[in-house]
């Protein structure tokens, strides 16, 4: 953002540091962008490019517990949850079972700090399922992650002019 007011400037989510394809995919992409040998005249077709931006924060409240696989939880989040990463979720995609039968025991903010959990998210019959077609973006399995920073980032598709 702080580039975007004197040149083109784009944000490369490189995945774990220790992930070495995702670094090699981010360096490909960048190393491409600077022998660029002109910008293209004509705009790009709308079903060649995907916009997202990013809208909420998703926390886990501090009285919930939360884990994975067997866990005897009040959030147990299904196995894999990162494959989720940066991906579109169709509405009633589930990420977790909870034994919070009525509540939704996330706590989901906009950019404002408002709450906005029941726009992203449903409990259905002790399923947390989304409302909403959605990306999560750094998504953890990490539970200490997850308790002191978030679960994730939402984001959705940024609407793109014709």
């Amino acid at each position: 953002m702080a580039m975007a007011e004197y040149c083109p400037a784009v944000t490369v989510e490189c995945g774990k540091p220790e992930d070495t394809a995702g670094v090699e995919h981010a360096y490909n992409f960048v190393n491409a962008c600077l022998h660029l040998d002109h910008f293209p005249n004509h705009d790009i077709a709308s079903q060649d490019i995907d916009v997202f931006h990013t809208v909420a924060i998703v926390k886990i409240p501090e009285d919930t517990s939360i884990g994975f696989n067997g866990d005897q939880v009040d959030v147990r989040f299904i196995d894999n949850l990162d494959r989720l990463n940066f991906n579109e979720l169709p509405v009633g995609t589930r990420l977790a079972n909870t034994t919070i039968s009525e509540d939704i025991p996330l706590l989901v903010k906009d950019e404002h700090g408002k709450d906005v959990t029941s726009r992203y998210f449903s409990n259905m019959q002790g399923e947390l399922v989304t409302s909403i077609p959605v990306m999560p973006s750094m998504l953890t399995l990490d539970k200490k992650i997850i308790k002191q920073d978030c679960l994730c980032y939402l984001m959705e598709r940024y609407p793109l002019g014709s």
